[in-house]
């Protein structure tokens, strides 16, 4: 049964293309208003115009998520023209350099951090509170399976980020149990948008690996739903089947969260504190 109410509010960030358009173009076509910004202002008009098309109302502020002031202005306007935000959705993010560590700029390091980490925390850390009073909401952070496996090629910057962000969810969640919030990350697997397209290897990736972004656009519309509100704190993914995962949850309660893999079975440490253990990661 959905918490939600009849007139739904979502915020999302990076709203001016691919992942984000997808997500505010089908939330708008179920009805939901929708608070929008990105960079690019240009970018975010055409958003802008096809939630319109759809019938539903939007409040759009081009900006710089990783601003303390943006992220109060931003939620400020949406919630003064919209109401209370009911679904958060922390989906801007930069890759960064394609370079080894030794090699990278720690500007630009730092910036993916900015971006990846501090943005969506901020903005939990400005929307959640009201959610709480009102005993309900949604969280859903956009990240990658570049969390839990580490590459020797890639983005170095854009791993960390998102292997911070995975913790940064748990944490949140376990905060949060009890409060009527739900909590999730949500990758989408990779897609060929500007960023998922820019990658060196984008070529070598056999077509059946890309993923259509109307999947995480499914699987946003489920999670809002109500129906798998027990995977709180979890990592999700885009050609997950949740009804399969809530099963699998509930064999394994530590399915998907982020964990140390055990030694062997009397592995001192992963008894330590009580800390358990991870076998579920894909």
């Amino acid at each position: 049964m959905s918490h939600l109410p009849k007139r739904q509010v979502a915020l999302i960030t990076g709203a001016g293309r691919g992942i984000g358009r997808e997500l505010a173009v089908r939330l708008a076509g179920l009805g939901w208003d929708l608070g929008l910004t990105a960079r690019s202002a240009d970018e975010l008009a055409i958003t802008a115009g096809l939630v319109q098309q759809a019938g539903a109302r939007e409040v759009t502020v081009p900006g710089d998520v990783s601003q303390p002031g943006h992220v109060e202005a931003f939620c400020s306007a949406v919630e003064s023209g919209l109401g209370h935000i009911e679904v958060l959705v922390n989906n801007a993010a930069v890759t960064g350099e394609y370079a080894p560590i030794v090699e990278s700029d720690p500007e630009d390091w730092w910036r993916v951090q900015e971006i990846n980490v501090r943005a969506p925390m901020m903005f939990c850390r400005r929307v959640v509170p009201s959610m709480v009073e009102r005993g309900r909401g949604y969280v859903i952070n956009i990240n990658s399976l570049d969390c839990s496996r580490p590459a020797r090629t890639g983005a170095p910057a854009y791993s960390v980020s998102k292997t911070a962000l995975r913790r940064l969810t748990e944490i949140l969640a376990l905060q949060l149990d009890g409060t009527g919030v739900v909590v999730v990350d949500l990758s989408p697997g990779m897609v060929r948008t500007a960023m998922g397209g820019s990658r060196p290897d984008a070529g070598m990736i056999p077509p059946e690996a890309w993923v259509d972004p109307s999947a995480a656009a499914d699987k946003v519309e489920q999670i809002v739903s109500g129906r798998y509100d027990s995977l709180h704190g979890r990592f999700l993914h885009a050609r997950d089947d949740l009804d399969t995962l809530v099963a699998a949850v509930n064999v394994q309660p530590d399915a998907r969260f982020l964990r140390l893999v055990p030694a062997g079975d009397d592995d001192p440490i992963i008894s330590y504190g009580a800390m358990t253990t991870h076998r579920a990661t894909r």
